[in-house]
């Protein structure tokens, strides 16, 4: 095999784990019988090289990625607070040991970070990092995990995404 052509086939791998990884079972087979429900952005072989590696990852690593990011992302607001019912919503719904480690990199937070949010938004605000962080083509992979339609600036959610990766490393 040419070296260009294991090039294709590896860009090829990842494309299909992203397939595979955007839709459960039923979601697929209804796809197959029903056709493309939502119009995405195409995509090409050339953004697969841009799919990061958490996005390959099991849903629930990729769950475990956004709580991390939503956490780190209102770091600031949490290493200020002294409201304890919140406080520990967010170490139930993480652990105290993720919470730490968000306050630990409050100070390197871009732009102050987000406001706070309740511990029932964590996921959703950390997708909403996740898909901040990708490209246009590559965001319709995350389509089957919670929204709320926050706006975060890409410096923001590249950073925060790109630590809580690292942290589930």
């Amino acid at each position: 095999m040419s070296a260009a052509a294991a090039e294709r086939a590896a860009l090829a791998a990842i494309g299909q784990d992203l397939v595979e990884l955007s839709r459960d079972a039923g979601e697929r087979r209804a796809a197959a019988l029903l056709g493309p429900v939502a119009e995405h952005p195409k995509g090409c072989f050339a953004d697969l090289v841009a799919a990061p590696d958490w996005l390959r990852l099991p849903r629930e690593e990729q769950t475990g990625i956004a709580r991390r990011a939503a956490l780190l992302a209102m770091a600031p607001a949490i290493d200020a607070s002294i409201d304890g019912d919140w406080l520990g919503d967010l170490a139930r719904l993480a652990d105290e040991t993720t919470l730490d480690w968000a306050i630990g990199l409050a100070r390197d937070v871009p732009g102050a970070g987000i406001p706070a949010i309740v511990a029932a938004d964590v996921e959703a605000t950390g997708f909403a990092l996740m898909r901040a962080a990708l490209p246009t083509t590559l965001a319709a992979y995350l389509d089957w995990a919670p929204d709320n339609d926050t706006s975060v600036p890409s410096a923001l959610a590249e950073f925060c995404v790109a630590r809580a990766a690292e942290e589930a490393a």
